[in-house]
């Protein structure tokens, strides 16, 4: 494919994004007061409007033509149909095949991934059901009631998300361990009964060293506490999901207590896989089905909505103007609502690791910008730390709000926030220059400019088939904009790498041979950190 940056709507965005003429966003609004309305998108309660930006129709227009260059709609069919988009390691990208409501597909190319999904959503109920009516038990024969989940990365941040969004104050206790400073793992067993929890074991190649790191410890724990072995306290307190059940097995964890997923399933997509076995334990299997079902709603939108009138795109196209055209480095998240106080994080994970890259599928360097630096707060807490650099740094810094309109409906404080997150939008775009030029003692240090980016998401409320919604289609937009960058959003190779200098590093502090190739600058940090321990042993 011919490189994007050299095509004619490339350089013509080049040009409008670094016009100084170029329309403010109040000026837009004036030319059409409709622009809000007619620039908004729906879906199922999902509600995005992006006006607050320097976007007007001949850059809409380019935008949509940029879409079509890089054959945007013939790379989604390409991932929804199975095909190995994921070229560098030779492999599907079938997320979306998890939360597909078909069952049988006999014409299909997906029928046997559609089976074995099924099939690992009926073992799911079928720990959920026992779990929930209190029919799983420990070793020692006391109630299972408390659940641990040992992950990091992918096999952490969603399911803890959608649990801490949704649960409600009679769910089961579900707790989540991902770093590997045991204080982590310390500050949730203190609070925990050996004898009444369970442990799940999440890690897509169980070879995680965060991950099994906590599980060794989470193990001793148990048979410390119980007075058992490490056979019984596995095969009463474990349970595994992974896609390399044989490592699971070789722990010690029973293959009926393994809740396998596949080689085609993401680390920051495996929420809606077995990695999602808390959301279900925690909320009910019904829940997680909700959640799947609302995530499907905005895959079959994607799939089949033109492109000015698709989410998803339109979003990433938005996304794409402030990177690329007009050189604004991050974005920030900003959801009202302290149920997704970890949204932020979790988009950190997804759009960075997914295209922090600069090297595209051809293995080719590329000229330009990709993945923004993804930051943000919850309302209105931000308001009170960095909303003053939003409205007044020389920095620009876009901004999407996520807001719930049923907090309307709730008492005063539920008003207030929505009126906060209206208020800053409205701060952002339009500022206070015209009202403070009228002021006889007006200074320069108390004008805001206005004209910042933001775009909002509204959603009627927050449930399990909303936060499916509003998860897919992020997931969506990133994958457009790598599309469009030409890059694999589906491998991590960066990761790799700190992984792999761990391992050294980690020999060569405990005094084992660990020679390499490389030539590092730790030495002297790694032999200040041998002085001041043998000091404090001595």
């Amino acid at each position: 494919m011919p490189r994007i940056d050299k095509s004619d709507s490339w350089k013509n965005l080049e040009r409008l994004g670094q016009d100084k003429n170029l329309n403010t966003i109040e000026k837009l609004f004036s030319e059409d007061p409709t622009r809000a309305k007619r620039q908004a998108l729906e879906l199922n309660g999902l509600y995005l409007d992006c006006s607050r930006n320097q976007i007007d129709q001949e850059t809409q227009a380019l935008l949509l033509n940029i879409c079509e260059q890089a054959h945007v709609s013939d790379q989604i069919n390409a991932m929804f149909t199975g095909k190995k988009i994921n070229i560098s390691e030779q492999r599907a990208v079938l997320h979306t095949a998890l939360r597909s409501s078909e069952k049988n597909d006999p014409n299909g190319p997906l029928d046997e991934i559609r089976k074995s999904i099924h099939a690992n959503l009926d073992q799911m109920q079928q720990l959920t059901n026992m779990f929930r009516s209190g029919q799983l038990f420990g070793a020692t024969g006391e109630q299972i009631d408390t659940v641990i989940n040992i992950g990091i990365g992918g096999s952490d941040l969603g399911p803890k998300l959608v649990y801490g969004a949704l649960k409600k104050p009679e769910d089961p206790h579900i707790l989540f361990v991902s770093n590997i400073d045991d204080a982590d793992l310390a500050s949730k067993l203190q609070i925990t009964d050996a004898a009444r929890t369970l442990f799940i074991v999440a890690s897509k190649t169980f070879t995680t060293a965060e991950t099994l790191t906590n599980a060794k410890a989470a193990l001793s724990w148990l048979c410390e506490k119980l007075k058992v072995d490490d056979q019984h306290a596995i095969k009463h307190h474990f349970v595994a999901t992974t896609a390399n059940p044989s490592a699971a097995k070789a722990f010690g964890i029973e293959s009926k207590k393994i809740f396998s997923f596949w080689d085609w399933v993401g680390g920051r997509y495996s929420l809606w896989s077995a990695v999602g076995l808390p959301i279900s334990l925690g909320l009910g299997f019904e829940e997680f089905k909700a959640l799947l079902k609302g995530a499907e709603e905005m895959d079959l939108h994607f799939k089949s909505a033109p492109h000015d009138k698709n989410l998803p795109i339109m979003l990433a196209l938005t996304g794409l103007w402030h990177i690329n055209f007009r050189k604004y480095p991050t974005q920030a998240i900003l959801p009202y609502t302290e149920k997704l106080a970890l949204f932020p994080e979790y988009l950190q994970q997804l759009e960075m690791e997914s295209n922090g890259k600069m090297i595209d599928r051809s293995e080719t360097k590329i000229e330009y910008h990709t993945a923004p630096i993804i930051w943000g707060s919850r309302g209105t807490n931000f308001q009170h730390s960095f909303a003053q650099h939003l409205l007044q740094s020389p920095t620009i810094t876009p901004c999407d709000f996520i807001a719930i309109t049923e907090d309307a409906k709730k008492d005063t404080t539920g008003k207030a926030l929505l009126a906060n997150c209206l208020a800053q939008i409205e701060a952002l775009a339009f500022g206070n220059q015209k009202q403070k030029a009228l002021e006889e003692d007006a200074k320069p240090s108390r004008m805001i400019e206005g004209n910042r980016p933001s775009n909002i998401i509204l959603m009627d409320e927050l449930n399990a088939p909303s936060i499916g919604r509003l998860l897919a289609l992020y997931e969506h937009k990133v994958f457009v904009q790598g599309l469009i960058w030409n890059i694999n959003s589906f491998d991590q190779w960066g990761v790799e790498l700190g992984k792999s200098l761990a391992t050294v590093i980690g020999k060569r502090l405990g005094n084992e041979d660990a020679k390499s190739d490389r030539m590092t600058s730790n030495s002297n940090l790694i032999e200040r950190i041998k002085m001041t321990n043998q000091r404090t042993i001595s």
